[in-house]
């Protein structure tokens, strides 16, 4: 039980420390992202850039978004499950 115990407690690391270094990756994107949604509006404005260029950045970053939320989500299931494997809870 006590093995079992020990690998449940490094289970739940191991998934929190991945949770958060893909949310600082998801993080990045976003940002990466909305720079890039700002820029085609830009150049709608000044140049040829169809309004479709446009729709297709914001979709990129809506995904970028969703993944950061499932990814935080997934982080905050970590640390929840990191709680019960240290013997927190029912």
């Amino acid at each position: 039980k006590l093995l079992a115990a020990g690998s449940e407690v490094n289970n739940a690391l191991v998934a929190l420390q991945t949770a958060r270094e893909r949310l600082a990756i998801n993080s990045q994107s976003v940002v990466s992202l909305q720079e890039a949604v700002r820029k085609t509006e830009l150049l709608m404005r000044h140049s040829g850039t169809t309004y479709l260029e446009i729709l297709t950045t914001q979709q990129s970053l809506l995904e970028a978004e969703t993944n950061r939320l499932q990814t935080s989500f997934d982080r905050i299931q970590s640390i929840i499950k990191l709680y019960h494997a240290l013997g927190g809870g029912i």
